[in-house]
């Protein structure tokens, strides 16, 4: 394969210089016919901003099933991983671009009207590397494929990116632009992995500076308001009804929010109002599936006046 990979590369080479260096023996050597490496950047910046709002907009999606009930919990945490690792990989090559971009002197149009066959060997040899490089790319991904095929067939489930890797990426994005929604929620998600609580409650907090009714920040703070209390204190049941509230104005059936909500209900004595919101989250699970029998049997030890969990 290497064989003919080097005889590919040499006649793409040869294809190119005749190409490119034919505007030379055809006109004026005053008048090149200059090939712009800036339009091919730009078609690619287009393309990844494209692909960016697109994968943003299925993370959006991924969101909204979990919390309709459309989509299990393992297959959004899998879809969501694959999500993020593409969008983090499209942002960090439109920073290359950017870079790119900034990197370009003013001086160089001039010197390349003052010398044709410069470019023109130039585009030759860029042409080639970049060859060599989807080739070696091309390659990678394969045998990378192979590896992940090969991994999931003996474990099941395509492995989850390591959150620790994630957050340190998403820190250094976040410190350049913190105004990225998706980019605080990803921060939020990977630091609820890590046990990270506060920092979690930062992000999320960050989030709804940005976007007030999102409706997975709203929950996850609400979430954390219970699972991590001190103590029993009115006010931080009270505090965590008015996010799960903001979530069902929209989700009224998403059954983990009304769990959640008759939840703080419980703890607020209002028993009758916790049964049926109860009610409502074992309505919306499959059933026979462990959360919906969970649900259940707190539903009944509620309804014999006994302490549901």
């Amino acid at each position: 394969m290497s064989i003919i990979f080097v005889i590919a590369c040499v006649t793409i080479l040869i294809g190119v210089i005749l190409a490119v260096s034919s505007p030379f023996w055809t006109k004026d050597p005053n008048t090149p016919d200059l090939i712009s490496q800036e339009a091919a950047e730009d078609q690619e910046r287009a393309d990844l901003a494209v692909e960016r709002e697109v994968l943003r907009q299925s993370l959006q999606e991924l969101d909204v099933e979990l919390a309709q009930g459309r989509l299990e919990p393992e297959d959004y945490e899998r879809l969501k991983a694959t999500d993020e690792r593409r969008l983090i990989g499209v942002l960090d090559r439109l920073e290359a671009l950017a870079t790119s971009s900034a990197q370009v002197s003013p001086s160089d149009e001039a010197t390349t009207r003052g010398n044709a066959w410069g470019p023109a060997i130039a585009a030759s040899l860029i042409v080639l590397v970049l060859s060599v490089g989807i080739y070696s790319f091309l390659q990678w991904r394969t045998i990378n494929r192979l590896v992940e095929v090969q991994a999931e067939m003996m474990a099941g489930q395509q492995p989850a990116p390591d959150p620790r890797e994630m957050v340190a990426r998403l820190e250094a994005r976040l410190k350049e632009n913190p105004d990225d929604v998706q980019g605080q929620m990803m921060a939020g998600r990977s630091y609820m992995a890590l046990d990270r609580i506060d920092d979690a409650t930062k992000a999320y907090k960050k989030v709804l500076e940005l976007d007030a009714r999102n409706h997975e920040a709203h929950y996850n703070l609400g979430v954390i308001m219970i699972e991590e209390r001190k103590f029993d204190d009115p006010k931080i049941f009270k505090a965590a009804l008015k996010h799960f509230d903001t979530v069902l104005v929209d989700l009224p059936n998403q059954p983990g929010v009304n769990w959640y909500k008759g939840l703080a209900l419980w703890y607020l004595k209002r028993y009758r109002e916790t049964e049926e919101y109860w009610a409502t989250a074992h309505k919306n699970l499959q059933p026979g599936s462990q959360d919906a029998e969970y649900v259940k049997q707190a539903l009944a030890k509620l309804r014999q006046g006994e302490t549901p969990f």
